[in-house]
């Protein structure tokens, strides 16, 4: 699921499903949907995906003239002799359609004692089935190692078609929903587990932390945390517009120009890392870049504050088609006490 931004409050909506999950709640019975939490033992959520969603290329899925997987059963040193260090080194890549088999198979990577997640204590309270199949894995997991999850199941997953799964909570938590929309359900194809297992590709920073895999607008092109990362148009990318729900607010932001547009609208996105605030700024100034932070040294460069004490661009910001958006960021914080300490 996604979120749409031009309805107010933000709301979810599908992104890859045909609609909002549909949900039943059981006992020893099915029970109708104004059900009591009480008399709740499980909520059933089915997921149905849209057909003719593909991944972006990956050399995981690239196949051979004989239609075998070219890269899941590489030689020891093959990394080595051919001289591989970065993803584009491989000279084929392949695609395949997006399943319900794979949004299974991220979910129990969560379980998998070896990836380490930082969900698992939440999800483990939540899905029938999960913190039994982490255990179930104990004994055959070790970090880097490749384990066909396919084969393990999950009490609280259940495949229905090629596009449609349920998963099965206990008790009711109405918050589910909003898991659908986190990184950590991204499906990910077993395919792509089995390639960056692989002896070798750890030391080569081949893995899903550098290279991730999926169905979404861009794909990561270029990966260097120190320097710059570019994110390229995803060729296989599926049919989709700009959405067109808006507001007066958003017309007067200039937010509504592109409605109904094929997305992406850029070809190539680059990000360059600035080191210090005010090599930033003056490159942005001079039009190097195309957003930058308002650091605390270039506040009066920029900004004045008007009449009603709200602050805005000053006229030679303005001259330069320059605008300013601000955001209002949530934090939480707090002040601790040593309660035990002789003097407080």
């Amino acid at each position: 699921m996604q979120y749409d931004y031009f309805l107010r409050p933000y709301q979810l909506v599908p992104l890859t499903m045909t609609a909002m999950p549909a949900i039943r709640y059981a006992n020893k019975k099915f029970l109708p949907t104004a059900a009591n939490a009480p008399d709740v033992a499980y909520s059933i959520y089915t997921l149905h995906i849209k057909p003719g969603i593909y991944f972006q290329p990956h050399p995981a899925l690239a196949k051979n003239k004989t239609g075998n997987y070219a890269y899941l059963q590489l030689p020891l040193d093959y990394l080595d002799d051919k001289g591989i260090s970065d993803l584009s080194d491989f000279k084929r890549t392949g695609t395949r359609e997006l399943i319900a088999d794979d949004y299974i198979y991220q979910i129990k990577r969560l379980a998998n004692p070896a990836v380490n997640s930082p969900i698992y204590g939440l999800m483990s309270e939540h899905i029938l089935g999960f913190r039994e199949f982490s255990m179930s894995l104990s004994d055959v997991s070790r970090v880097g190692k490749y384990i066909d999850l396919r084969k393990y199941s999950l009490a609280g997953l259940k495949k229905i078609d090629q596009y449609t799964f349920e998963i099965t909570l206990k008790g009711q938590y109405p918050q589910f929903v909003f898991w659908l929309s986190m990184p950590f359900f991204s499906p990910i194809p077993w395919e792509a587990d089995k390639f960056y297992s692989q002896p070798g590709m750890s030391d080569k920073n081949l893995s899903f932390d550098w290279y991730p895999i999926g169905t979404g607008p861009f794909m990561l092109k270029e990966n260097n945390p120190n320097k710059r990362m570019v994110l390229s148009k995803n060729p296989n990318f599926r049919e989709e517009f700009f959405p067109t729900n808006f507001t007066d607010e958003d017309r007067q932001s200039g937010y509504v120009h592109d409605l109904g547009k094929t997305l992406p609208l850029i070809d190539e996105a680059v990000f360059t890392l600035e080191k210090e605030s005010i090599p930033r700024w003056n490159k942005f100034l001079q039009g190097y870049y195309d957003l930058s932070g308002i650091a605390a040294d270039s506040y009066d460069q920029a900004i004045q504050l008007i009449s009603s004490g709200t602050p805005a661009l000053n006229k030679m910001m303005r001259e330069k088609k320059m605008r300013l958006t601000q955001t209002t960021d949530p934090s939480i914080y707090y002040l601790g006490f040593n309660m035990l300490d002789p003097i407080v």
